[in-house]
């Protein structure tokens, strides 16, 4: 008998796990930011999870990409504007490190730039930029939802705009 239930058992398992992970939502029902933790150019570390409760812009970036290096000074431009209204303003670099540090000894911004490298690639992609191209914004309400995805060079019209909701 206990042989013809252990097939039973291991379906009746496989079906269970596989309702489970079938069904929970596409997030979860956490932060989408949550578990994201980068170094900073610096040396000090930024956790995005740490950034619930207020409405983010993320703009991933790299010094390769010229349309990245020409909207960086309109970003840093829109910086204080950003903070006026508690809405906080993150470069996520994907690039390498050095490359980086060298770039903002050339070209500084006073908005916060993490270190992502491929990690951030995969934070994109998991906010929407499935090709992976640069740049990418996202912007998120409070509560981590979508309220804006653009690829490719962006306006400061448009984040302006998409934050009067």
């Amino acid at each position: 008998m206990s042989n013809k239930l252990i097939p039973i058992l291991t379906a009746v398992l496989a079906l269970a796990i596989g309702l489970y992970f079938g069904l929970k939502p596409k997030n979860g029902p956490d932060y989408p930011l949550s578990g994201y933790t980068f170094d900073t150019p610096q040396g000090a570390s930024l956790d995005l999870g740490a950034l619930k409760g207020k409405v983010v812009v993320l703009n991933f970036w790299a010094t390769w990409c010229p349309p990245c290096v020409e909207e960086m000074p309109e970003l840093d431009e829109l910086y204080p504007q950003l903070q006026a209204q508690n809405v906080e303003l993150i470069g996520i670099a994907i690039d390498s490190p050095s490359n980086v540090q060298q770039f903002l000894q050339k070209t500084p911004v006073n908005y916060p730039i993490v270190l992502a490298g491929m990690t951030g690639t995969e934070l994109g992609k998991a906010l929407g930029n499935q090709q992976g191209g640069l740049p990418f914004t996202v912007i998120l309400d409070e509560n981590g939802n979508e309220i804006l995805t653009e690829a490719g060079r962006i306006q400061m019209s448009t984040i302006t705009n998409a934050l009067q909701r």
